[in-house]
């Protein structure tokens, strides 16, 4: 078939079938026709009730067709499903939410009052004022301290103040004692309130006289509420390392008391400690501290250049010269006596050979009063040991320590003897003293001094 064919019979058949299409014509409506129906009352009027034919039209449609399942309908009570567990789920999520924030808020009430409480108890503000007399002894520990403070209504916080002790670096320097305290303090009063001596206005002059022991020197501190004399006595049992003179003293450890000998005689003013009377046990360690502080550092400013400078001379040390000063200050009862007295001991220590033992009295007196009554079941040996060091009749040379406090006349004649070849002396009770060369002649004045007290007893 050729194409010009197809295309004439193409052509023929559009041309039948586009006239016959013109011929069929839709009714022409009027301009104003036209114009005056709109679209949507056209859709109002093919859907009007009035027209049957129409709606009977439609239902034929509808019966041959069933009715399809709407999907709009199913999904509509999928979301109605939906929003009842969103609802609940709403609600759960509001009532969670407002359980949080009441208990947020009561956190937070309770925060406040506690940070509230705490910088009261911190600062001591808008606290009662509980005055108390609060004690410290060597027994307890930090938390034992803090402990008893809340117990006496001091602090409200225990716990707080051993986080600010903890953070604050101030867990250590409590000193033993009693103090007046009071709870509207704050924590750092009260801790240097804790750590602080307490000081004290009154005082009291108290006179030392030459001679006497550290023992009797406690006493006399003790009678004046300066200290205790067990207080006092650990400032003079061992050496303390802090004077220069004591690095002189021989670590001897037959020596009883180190410093014995130290404790320069004089008139002190030391503080009235009133706290001695109310409270048996208080502690008066750091008032005994202070007292042998000032003995000592007296002493030490005592001993002269020149003084030095003779012992040198003399081949003694300072300790040597304190240790003969003691029996000097107990054996003379002047200046003159002391110096002859002095005489006798250089001259014996001077021939050890002939001489070993200085042979003085006085160390049985320290003996007695001193030595002995520290001696129990369980140290007797060690102390008989002690006892002997002293004893100036067994012991070679001076005695292990020093037996009294000698003052300066004593020192003085230990280091500036009278000039004599004596090597014996006996003193009667009248106060007058003779001596001897020899020991055939001190035997002659012992029995003269014997007849002469008896005498003055009208025997």
């Amino acid at each position: 078939m050729d194409e010009n064919h197809f295309d004439n019979n193409n052509t023929e058949v559009f041309d039948d079938r586009t006239r016959e299409m013109d011929s069929i014509q839709l009714p022409k409506l009027s301009e104003s026709e036209h114009c005056g129906i709109t679209p949507r009352e056209e859709f109002t009027d093919l859907n009007s009730a009035d027209d049957m034919s129409k709606t009977l039209m439609m239902d034929s449609v509808s019966d041959d067709y069933p009715p399809a399942e709407n999907p709009v309908r199913r999904r509509k009570k999928k979301h109605k499903k939906k929003n009842r567990t969103n609802h609940t789920r709403t609600m759960g999520q509001i009532f969670l939410g407002v359980l949080l924030s009441v208990g947020a808020l009561a956190l937070g009430v309770m925060a406040a009052v506690n940070v509230v409480g705490g910088m009261r108890d911190i600062t001591g503000l808008a606290k009662p004022n509980r005055q108390t007399d609060f004690e410290i002894n060597a027994s307890m520990g930090v938390n034992e301290i803090i402990d008893n403070l809340h117990a006496a209504g001091i602090i409200d916080m225990p716990g707080l103040m051993k986080t600010y002790m903890k953070l604050t670096d101030q867990e250590s320097g409590f000193l033993d004692g009693i103090y007046t305290i009071s709870s509207n303090m704050s924590y750092n009063d009260l801790l240097e309130t804790l750590k602080t001596e307490k000081t004290y206005s009154k005082t009291v002059d108290v006179a030392i006289p030459e001679g006497l022991t550290a023992a009797e020197i406690g006493k006399i501190l003790e009678e004046n509420l300066v200290c205790r004399a067990v207080d006092f006595e650990t400032c003079y049992k061992a050496k303390l390392n802090k004077y220069d003179f004591e690095e002189g003293i021989e670590a001897d450890p037959n020596r009883l008391n180190m410093l014995e000998g130290y404790i320069f005689p004089d008139t002190y003013q030391f503080y009235v400690i009133d706290d001695m009377k109310k409270y048996p046990n208080f502690d008066t360690k750091k008032y005994a501290e202070n007292v042998a502080d000032k003995m000592f550092s007296h002493f030490e400013a005592q001993i002269t250049r020149s003084m030095r400078s003779r012992m040198a001379e003399l081949g003694l040390t300072l300790d040597e010269t304190i240790r003969l000063a003691s029996l000097i200050q107990w054996e003379g009862y002047n200046e003159e006596n002391m110096a002859m007295v002095s005489s006798v001991f250089h001259n014996r220590l001077n021939d050890p050979e002939t001489y070993p033992q200085l042979q003085s009295d006085t160390t049985y007196t320290y003996i007695d009063e001193v030595i002995k009554p520290k001696i129990t079941s369980s140290n007797s040996a060690k102390m008989q040991t002690i006892i002997d060091a002293y004893d100036t009749y067994k012991c070679e040379g001076l005695p292990a320590g020093a037996i009294c406090n000698p003052g300066l006349d004593a020192i003085n004649a230990a280091l500036y003897p009278a000039d004599t070849e004596y090597y014996y002396f006996v003193a009667s009770k009248s106060g007058e003293f003779y001596y001897a060369r020899t020991a055939e002649g001190h035997e002659e004045n012992v029995e003269m001094v014997r007849q002469l007290d008896m005498e003055e007893n009208g025997e």
